[in-house]
């Protein structure tokens, strides 16, 4: 068997109402309720199933299938150097699994990063296709709002500076992350669509302004667009591409600029699978119990980030 490391990316929840004002849906709830596990949801050319393990007062741990029954690759034969197809079935497919536990209390949604099955927005879109295909009352009632957790709990006070001196972002492939990114009218946008036209296949740029905290501050709103452009392309496929984001500036009365890195800053862990040449299951066991040992052993780190 060969030993893999998964990386396990940790997000901070919530739930807001399409006004912007907190839900009072707990998504524990949500996670666990009938109208949205174990129901088959095709997207994007593959199905998709939500499998619950452990629900208890703590923390809900389950896990997403994916199953990919098109556009599937050929098998090799690596003597006779000839390739043919694998020679499934038409009800079969290839699965795959990305592992998840929800910390109840502080909200800390953890996902296993696996680019062969679904990537975060992935199963966000599972959860509003199943809530819809059910026909529940919860469908459209609120959006699920997920921001990076970083090493120490520095995001939402970079949000509240007082005075924001700079932002600087390096994207790798511009032209690909436009359809990605939300703001289309934005400064990532705008920084990506001039690489697009310039070719470039990666784009580095720096909005700053003087240090003296009486002289105009970079636009509030502006920071927290990009922020949540960044938030957003984390949690799909392109986010990859996003090298380097940070913010400099002042926060309250301290003096000295404080810069925060929101890329070099991220809180991850890893876990490790033993895998076989040929997978008969999912490795769910090896999964949940590494995920609930990840969950056990960070909880000292989480304290620190969030008291």
């Amino acid at each position: 068997m060969a030993k893999k490391k998964k990386k396990i990316e940790f997000f901070q929840l919530s739930l807001v109402k399409m006004s912007g004002k907190k839900s009072s849906v707990a998504f524990q709830d949500l996670l666990t309720s009938p109208e949205v596990v174990n129901r088959p949801i095709s997207f994007k050319g593959k199905d998709l199933e939500l499998k619950i393990f452990i629900s208890n007062s703590h923390y809900v741990l389950g896990m997403l299938e994916t199953s990919r029954s098109s556009n599937l690759p050929p098998k090799k034969d690596t003597v006779a150097k000839k390739m043919s197809k694998l020679g499934l079935k038409n009800e079969e497919g290839l699965a795959y699994g990305n592992v998840f536990l929800y910390d109840i209390k502080r909200q800390i949604f953890m996902y296993e990063s696996n680019k062969f099955g679904s990537y975060l927005d992935h199963f966000v879109t599972y959860i509003y296709s199943a809530l819809k295909e059910s026909q529940s009352k919860y469908y459209k009632a609120f959006r699920i709002k997920l921001d990076v957790v970083l090493t120490s709990n520095e995001y939402q006070r970079i949000l509240n500076f007082d005075f924001h001196k700079s932002v600087e972002v390096q994207i790798a492939q511009p032209s690909k992350m436009m359809k990605d990114i939300s703001h289309k009218n934005g400064a990532l946008y705008n920084v990506c669509k001039s690489g697009k036209e310039l070719e470039s296949g990666r784009v580095f740029a720096k909005f700053e302004v003087e240090a003296k905290r009486t002289a105009k501050s970079l636009s509030s709103k502006t920071i927290r667009e990009v922020l949540q452009d960044v938030s957003s392309l984390l949690k799909k496929r392109s986010g990859e591409n996003v090298q380097k984001v940070t913010v400099t500036g002042y926060e309250n009365d301290l003096k000295k600029l404080k810069k925060l890195d929101l890329i070099a800053n991220r809180y991850y862990q890893e876990m490790t699978l033993d895998e076989p040449r040929e997978n008969h299951d999912l490795l769910e066991k090896q999964r949940t119990d590494e995920m609930k040992r990840i969950y056990k052993d960070c909880q000292n780190d989480l304290k620190e980030i969030f008291g």
